[in-house]
């Protein structure tokens, strides 16, 4: 799947759980929506996608990538 159109959906999903839910709680609602419903190779691409500007993610689904990121082991370089 392309990046661009992950960044669309993780967009969509944000907007969806801003509305849902408290502003301070949508982040931890996207994140585990991802955890849940995105397969680990596409949360892995959007990760890597932020670790590279994250350019187009609107901030709740920002916020949310950090969280999966934040869970991701760190790689010794």
């Amino acid at each position: 799947m392309g990046t661009m159109q992950l960044v669309t959906m993780a967009n969509e999903i944000a907007a969806f759980f801003i509305s849902a839910s408290e502003a301070n709680e949508a982040p931890k609602s996207v994140a585990a929506h991802l955890r849940r419903y995105w397969d680990p190779r596409m949360r892995k691409q959007i990760v890597e996608y932020l670790a590279g500007g994250g350019e187009g993610l609107v901030p709740t689904a920002r916020a949310a990538v950090e969280l999966l990121a934040a869970e991701q082991p760190r790689v010794a370089q």
